[in-house]
């Protein structure tokens, strides 16, 4: 369903709802000054707590779509230091493990990263990730300029798992805290709405052009409080630049 539709169809219920109520209430418009108040005070804390879940759900999903920009790259840099950590490895193992390695980041690239938007991996790219921790690990020990690249480069690799794993956790959607403020701010979101109908709004032409103008922003802001639940996909989507980058850069390694 599209975000027009989302907002017309919020529109035209709320209108509906306001004549009706309208009709019942229009002979009792003119309440007293403390009702008035009191009125005025509930709406006041009700808008005030919304604003203050939007505000933490912003603040939530803005810092997961940077971790998982940050988590790509710090993956990428590993995979690059890696493929120039081989420099020293003996043939033929050194071709095969530079291969795996621009294999995988091809992989994460187009392969997983679909997936990843879908909430899911790509069991194909898991291969790989293992199949280059069993051959650094069949590298041999001597001698110690060797050694060190190895021991470097299983380093690195346990740091591309760690981002890979924390990745793929990333793609199932907010975490608990993101879920409660997202409720939080659709559940303010309805209330600044239903608050003025229930307190008795009239059917007149400027309270529906009013409440209708609020359903709609309201409305819009739902929609897209909604599509940034996934850092994969929706307007703060992330790309996975990071591994676009890196296979370039890996070309260029002697």
């Amino acid at each position: 369903m599209s975000a027009a539709a989302v907002v017309a169809g919020a529109i035209v219920l709320v209108i509906a709802v306001t004549v009706l109520l309208g009709r019942k209430r229009r002979q009792s418009e003119h309440a007293d000054d403390g009702d008035s108040d009191s009125r005025g005070f509930i709406g006041s804390i009700l808008s005030g707590l919304f604003i203050v879940a939007l505000a933490f759900y912003i603040v939530i999903v803005w810092e997961n779509a940077n971790t998982v920009e940050d988590n790509a790259a710090a993956e990428a840099a590993a995979l690059a230091d890696t493929y120039w950590q081989l420099g020293v490895a003996p043939q033929p193992q050194r071709d095969h493990i530079r291969t795996l390695i621009r294999d995988y980041a091809e992989a994460v690239e187009k392969d997983e990263w679909p997936q990843l938007r879908l909430g899911g991996s790509d069991p194909h790219t898991g291969e790989l990730l293992f199949s280059l921790h069993t051959e650094i690990i069949q590298l041999p020990v001597t001698p110690d300029q060797v050694k060190s690249a190895r021991d470097q480069c299983l380093t690195r690799l346990r740091e591309v798992t760690d981002n890979r794993r924390t990745r793929i956790g990333q793609a199932g959607g907010l975490s608990p805290t993101g879920q409660l403020t997202l409720v939080a701010a659709l559940v303010g979101a309805a209330g600044m709405v239903a608050f003025p109908i229930t307190i008795g709004f009239t059917a007149r032409p400027r309270h529906l052009i009013l409440i209708a103008t609020m359903t709609a922003v309201l409305a819009g802001t739902g929609y897209v409080l909604l599509d940034l639940t996934q850092p994969f996909d929706g307007l703060l989507k992330v790309e996975p630049d990071a591994f676009s980058a890196v296979s370039e850069e890996i070309l260029r390694i002697p």
